[in-house]
């Protein structure tokens, strides 16, 4: 137990102790069943390890036609980067729940791996944006989705 604590507190420490870096995301998510909606997201971040980021966000997802209630997508992230020549790709991996504004029964768990590259503060990716509903929803959905993003 004193391990886990230590282990704990060096983490937190670490993830303090580095710069944080906010970001900001647009998302356009393309379903089946004509579901087209967008995505804006955003957070903070910051590096545990020279090639490893911590993060946490919360977002705003609606159908381009603004005819169903938002879903609030709050996620925590781990992100991996390396550098392979000139290209700086990366892997991020998003987990969290999406809250439906309209019925607060019926949300969902999001799963949302990633790769892509950076491009100095920019960068872009693709993903597989998968929702296990909740509730009376109880069936899963999923996409593939493209984020382009900034960190600031």
């Amino acid at each position: 137990m004193k391990n886990l604590i230590l282990s704990i507190a060096l983490c937190i420490s670490a993830f303090t102790a580095s710069a944080i870096t906010p970001f900001l995301e647009f998302q356009p998510i393309q379903a089946g069943d004509d579901f087209t909606a967008f995505n804006f997201q955003g957070g903070i971040k910051g590096k545990v390890h020279p090639n490893i980021d911590l993060g946490a966000g919360i977002g705003i997802t609606e159908k381009w036609n603004f005819d169903s209630s938002p879903l609030i997508p709050i996620f925590a992230r781990g992100e991996f980067s390396g550098k392979l020549g000139s290209l700086s790709p990366f892997f991020s991996f998003d987990v969290g729940y999406e809250l439906n504004t309209n019925d607060t029964d019926h949300g969902s768990v999001l799963v949302n791996p990633m790769v892509g590259l950076k491009f100095g503060s920019w960068y872009g990716g693709i993903g597989y944006l998968g929702h296990c509903w909740t509730q009376g929803h109880s069936h899963t959905t999923s996409c593939f989705n493209l984020k382009i993003g900034y960190n600031f």
